[in-house]
């Protein structure tokens, strides 16, 4: 018995025939986004720089006693400067580590903020984008009409829209 199984799955192994997959056709072309997106992501990469910005400008000008409060004028580079500041703000204080971690923090988020816009707007400069594929001309000229429903408060009924 023990010499039937070996024959069989010789047998099996000889007959049976390579199966190799099929290439069908090639890989799709990468596809790119529109190049209307590049202007939205500038815009919003400049708005969340301005905003981050803003944001630690206002802070710096309601608490300028705050260690590090000049530094946050400075756009960009500054929140980085103001954590090199960050100190304890009372000197007369004993532990104020809480408030030291809790500005560090935020300056940190504020910087991070910033370079992330500025990101955005490189991103939105440098990426490449698809051009919109022109329609065929004779979908451009062909003719068609198409029932649109009509809907008021006094009166309900069905319109024709096209173009010819």
């Amino acid at each position: 018995m023990k010499h039937a199984s070996i024959l069989v799955t010789l047998a099996l192994l000889l007959g049976s025939s390579q199966s190799f997959a099929e290439e069908t056709e090639e890989a799709p072309a990468p596809r790119y986004p529109p190049s209307s997106v590049r202007p939205k992501l500038i815009g919003g990469g400049l708005a969340l720089t301005a905003i981050a910005y803003g944001v630690g400008f206002v802070a710096a000008t309601s608490w300028p006693d705050a260690p590090g409060a000049e530094s946050l004028k400075i756009p960009i580079v500054g929140p980085w400067m103001a954590i090199a500041e960050n100190k304890c703000g009372d000197p007369t204080s004993t532990d104020c580590s809480g408030s030291i971690w809790l500005r560090g923090l935020l300056t940190g988020l504020g910087g991070l903020a910033q370079i992330g816009g500025l990101a955005l707007v490189a991103e939105g400069i440098i990426m490449k984008t698809e051009a919109v594929a022109p329609k065929p001309a004779e979908a451009e000229q062909s003719a068609f009409i198409m029932p649109v429903p009509i809907v008021a408060p006094n009166m309900t009924g069905l319109g024709l829209v096209g173009r010819f």
